[in-house]
């Protein structure tokens, strides 16, 4: 009998228990989108905490250099990674959620710089002007496809949009891509006395969602997709998905 009333202890403890298992996320300093200085983590850390609390999983959030977070999720180190853009092409190994809201992104120059209004198709300006110019992107972010993969262009490459900012006022670079609510947020708290200098180009190039993108190769990548998914559903019928916006400012 004693055996009995074990394994009927144990089959019921063993739902709970994976239930409650803890999955590990990596991401970076990326205000107010993530940040371990910010409320709640920022803006993206609060949807990703809501969406996995609204469906009863545990997450733990690490913080890392992009690159880093990156690797570690490419290795299957961690079980996802977030703030990423849509972009299954370009991450193939990833599997991505279902999008939640992000910021505009687009070229940021010195005001002083002058820059063709013209644009392309892709909304870029000509690759003909583009291609004299230094152009300051983040190591390993995905950006604009066209600065991504366009031939002939020079792309200098920073550890962090802090540091790509810093070059763009020192003129070691001519163009930088960001996202504009990233920009602001920066240049308020690090560069608020060069705040005229600097010109975000209007219109911005890309309107992007964001998601948690998971290694394919973890086991439970599928599964936590699909938790992941419910519980961003949960919070944006509920309105919560929306009040988190509104209390990060986005």
């Amino acid at each position: 009998m004693r055996l009995v009333a074990f394994l009927c202890l144990l089959a019921i403890a063993t739902p709970h228990a994976q239930a409650q298992q803890k999955l590990y996320l990596s991401t970076l300093d990326w205000p107010p989108y993530t940040s371990q200085t910010l409320q709640d983590g920022g803006y993206a850390s609060a949807v990703v905490h809501a969406a996995f609390a609204a469906v009863d999983i545990d997450i733990e959030v690490r913080h890392y250099p992009w690159a880093r977070a990156l690797s570690l999720a490419e290795q299957g180190k961690v079980d996802g990674l977030f703030p990423e853009y849509f972009a299954p092409e370009q991450r193939p190994d990833f599997l991505f959620s279902d999008p939640f809201p992000g910021g505009p992104a687009g070229l940021l120059k010195l005001r002083e710089r002058h820059l063709s209004t013209q644009r392309e198709e892709s909304g870029l300006p000509p690759l003909s002007e583009l291609r004299g110019l230094k152009i300051g992107l983040v190591r390993g972010y995905l950006n604009h496809p066209g600065l991504d993969s366009a031939p002939g262009l020079h792309r200098e490459f920073a550890r962090d949009d802090q540091q790509n900012l810093s070059k763009l006022l020192a003129g070691r670079v001519d163009l930088i891509f960001m996202d504009y609510l990233v920009a602001e947020f920066l240049i308020g708290r690090y560069f608020p006395e060069h705040r005229d200098e600097i010109d975000l180009l209007s219109p911005p190039l890309l309107q992007p969602t964001l998601h948690l993108a998971l290694p394919k190769k973890r086991a439970n990548a599928e599964s936590t997709l699909k938790a992941f998914n419910r519980g961003l559903q949960i919070i944006r019928d509920n309105g919560e998905l929306q009040r988190l916006r509104q209390h990060h400012g986005l």
